[in-house]
């Protein structure tokens, strides 16, 4: 049989393809499980790269149970208090803004988060999926996975506009501290 997502072959009668993780052959009454969430609620609830991420979660339930393995995620690595904006985790953004206050913490917590970023967004995904799917009715239950998900497009524009700010600060620092060191060799050499 070949999984409709990833387009792998997978063993007759699968109910999940071992590749994406995606829920295949599934009787519509059975598809919501308290205890399990589909790769459809995923997509809904995740929206742009769903499927770097329900790859990346399949990893975690692998053997049938939800366990933690580390996992790399770039865009968590490079841009952590940004990228945990971006995908609405408020709670852990400000723990890490909190954090990054601490000298020396800064590249510890990006090799940290970098590791287990995709862990966090999956204990979010699901707690918010089960969370929904406990309080709405069948009918609003998809378009509200896509309205409580999805990601914060505005962060986008405000890391530009935060790196373009950095970027004009440092040259600033740079020349003044440049010009001050001419001026004091000068008046030396004189």
């Amino acid at each position: 049989m070949i999984c409709p997502y990833c387009k792998e072959t997978v063993q007759d009668g699968a109910t999940k393809c071992r590749y994406c993780g995606s829920m295949i052959n599934l009787n519509p009454a059975n598809t919501i499980n308290i205890d399990t969430i589909s790769s459809d609620e995923i997509r809904a609830f995740v929206g742009a790269n769903a499927g770097y991420y329900i790859q990346s979660f399949s990893k975690f339930t692998i053997a049938g149970r939800e366990k933690f393995c580390v996992t790399w995620n770039w865009s968590c690595f490079a841009f952590t208090f940004l990228w945990l904006l971006y995908r609405k985790m408020y709670a852990s953004a400000f723990i890490t803004f909190v954090v990054f206050c601490i000298p020396g913490v800064n590249i510890i917590l990006h090799i940290g988060i970098g590791m287990i970023g995709n862990y966090l967004y999956y204990r979010q995904v699901k707690g918010k999926i089960i969370e929904i799917r406990a309080t709405q009715s069948a009918q609003n239950f998809y378009p509200l996975l896509e309205e409580m998900g999805g990601v914060n497009k505005w962060v986008i524009s405000t890391g530009v506009i935060m790196g373009i700010i950095i970027a004009i600060l440092f040259v600033l620092f740079f020349s003044t501290m440049i010009a001050f060191m001419g001026e004091h060799i000068s008046r030396i050499t004189i």
